[in-house]
């Protein structure tokens, strides 16, 4: 796909090329702003006339343009500016911040490098000044990264052609983000190329360029979970899916709370979140929490006058990494909850060994060792980044629309080739996500930003998903696996210590009894389990009749003869009641 020859990114048009050439890539005169009455600005920064001579307010900024968003709400004013190293700053200040004393605006202005003078009226006249400032050129302000109207934002800058309105990012962290950049293209590729052949690492550059593609393809969010025990290499793919889009700060700790992760996720939109360290999540909060991020839609919360207020919505892709899987980290809290299966197909879960005897490597690019290999990953990564993914952007536009049927293409494809005969609507949604992800990295390689050849994104794809089926247990539905290792799971837990001898009489004491067990006339085990047991204990968050159903369908419980699930038994101290049976191939069976 050829790069759109039009594509601008203002943050350098206006720092290289200056005001004039925003004016005429939008087509119009440069519009001058109106400054209140007694202010002006010259090179020494903006001033103030007064009885004592000019007051210096603040340092020497550009007004660019007046902000507002769709709904002719969030009016504010877009500032262009160099620090002391000449480095450009813009920041699009939201006028409802100059309400008050004004002291997060000049926070935010001092932490770009602009001067503010400390004196207290002169910060009082700077505030006076930001919101009596006026100009007739108009920019579309949004709250959060991503596309808007055909232009895609970010915190520091917005990459568009130059077709519609300016569009600029007016918020919180407009200063404060980690979408920097650093080096080279060519030098970030030097890194990518070492992903080639390492599937772990393949799969986790090209989940880095999904997030740009999701609403354009119709696609729901979600993510991938690398699993795996430390030092094994999952940090290193993280970092390298980092560099897409900032530096190694990009990469942030799972040690936060429902609603600290929402402004999080709300940052990402259309990109990428990464999140590190499982275990630092509280289990209670782990199912939620994931599934809120995949979900894409915050808590609905009151304003301080007691009004509903939007509640935020993201659309993002996101890597994470730990020791254990999502649903197990959730089910530690002792409570034994189970994640929705529909939740474990949207994140993705995968094994970080690749079994290579390599840790997460297949193979290790004629260094010594995975190590050197890790070492090199991660100096590359934290030298050249923030490149990348804006450059995917850049080319994307104009052809996004196309790009996009091209994908659902690809998906369509992929899942032809690859998903199995018979695959219930979990497998086939978990292929054709892995699908997405294979098909997002092609692209980047057809752009020329990913240094592979044709078709790595696919294979390595190909091979996750091959590793999760098998895995998995096969394509059937995960539902009934899951059934079937919970009952057998209680049985194996608690065998020897809460079921009872059938053979040893109303003597036997067993404390907090399960039920009972009996030997068969072919030397196996059978386990008798009365019906509220098996309601409230042993299905515990599983519908008991369906359970029921399916180890009779399996083979695993011994019905009645006339055919019901429960049979009636005679055990000691209870006398006839109706049992459970359960038979001990349970744990030996082919459960796929």
């Amino acid at each position: 796909m050829k790069e759109a020859a039009t594509a601008r990114d203002y943050a350098d048009v206006g720092a290289d090329m200056g005001d004039e050439a925003i004016a005429e890539s939008l087509g119009r005169a440069m519009p001058e702003p109106r400054f209140p009455a007694g202010f002006k600005m010259t090179a020494k920064g903006l001033l103030l006339d007064s009885d004592d001579g000019p007051r210096h307010i603040a340092g020497a900024f550009d007004v660019i343009a007046q902000t507002r968003d769709r709904h002719s709400q969030a009016w504010g004013v877009l500032l262009q500016w160099r620090d002391d190293d000449g480095e450009p700053h813009r920041l699009s200040i939201g006028r409802a911040l100059l309400a008050g004393d004004g002291r997060e605006v000049r926070h935010m202005l001092l932490d770009g490098g602009l001067y503010v003078s400390p004196v207290s009226k002169d910060r009082n006249a700077l505030q006076t000044f930001l919101s009596m400032v006026r100009i007739d050129r108009r920019a579309r302000a949004v709250s959060r990264v991503g596309w808007q109207d055909g232009s895609y934002a970010l915190p520091d800058r917005t990459i568009e052609d130059g077709s519609g309105d300016l569009v600029v990012y007016q918020g919180t962290a407009a200063l404060d983000h980690e979408f920097r950049r650093q080096g080279t293209l060519e030098g970030w590729q030097d890194m990518a190329r070492l992903a080639v052949g390492n599937t772990r690492l393949v799969i986790a550059l090209c989940a880095a360029f999904v997030g740009p593609l999701l609403a354009a393809t119709g696609s729901e969010g979600g993510g991938l979970h690398l699993r795996g025990p430390s030092s094994i290499g999952k940090s290193t793919s993280l970092l390298a899916a980092a560099s897409v889009w900032g530096s190694p700060t990009f990469v942030r700790q799972w040690r936060a709370t429902a609603n600290g992760l929402e402004g999080v996720a709300e940052q990402a939109n259309d990109c990428l979140l990464i999140l590190d360290e499982l275990a630092q999540l509280d289990p209670r909060e782990a199912g939620s929490v994931a599934y809120l991020l995949a979900n894409g839609t915050g808590k609905s919360r009151a304003s301080q006058s007691g009004e509903a207020r939007a509640a935020k919505r993201w659309l993002t892709f996101f890597l994470s990494s730990g020791e254990i899987s999502l649903a197990e980290h959730a089910r530690s809290d002792g409570r034994g909850r189970r994640s929705p299966t529909g939740q474990e197909v949207r994140i993705f879960d995968i094994e970080a060994d690749a079994g290579k005897g390599l840790g997460l490597f297949d193979t290790l690019h004629d260094l010594p060792n995975g190590d050197a290999l890790a070492r090199a990953i991660k100096d590359q990564a934290a030298q050249h980044y923030g490149i990348a993914g804006p450059e995917f952007v850049q080319r994307l536009l104009g052809n996004l629309d196309d790009t996009a049927a091209r994908i659902r293409i690809g998906i369509d494809w992929f899942a032809a080739k690859y998903q199995p005969v018979g695959a219930t609507g979990q497998v086939a949604r978990a292929c054709r996500r892995l699908g997405l992800i294979a098909m997002a990295g092609e692209i980047a390689t057809e752009l020329g930003i990913l240094p592979w050849e044709r078709l790595e994104a696919v294979s390595a794809a190909a091979n996750i998903f091959a590793g999760w089926l098998e895995a998995r247990g096969g394509a059937g539905a995960a539902e009934d696996k899951t059934a079937i290792e919970q009952v057998a799971e209680f049985i194996s837990t608690h065998g020897n210590s809460r079921f009872q001898p059938m053979d040893g009489g109303d003597s036997t004491v067993i404390h907090n009894r399960a039920g009972f067990k009996r030997e068969t006339g072919l030397g196996t085990m059978e386990y008798l389990i009365p019906a509220a047991t098996w309601r409230n204990e042993v299905c515990r968050g599983l519908n008991p009749k369906s359970v029921a159903a399916l180890l009779i369908e399996r083979g695993h419980l011994i019905p009645d003869s006339n055919g019901k699930a429960s049979r009636s038994e005679t055990a000691p101290g209870m006398g006839k009641a109706r049992f459970y049976v359960v038979s001990q191939s349970i744990f030996g069976g082919d459960d796929a």
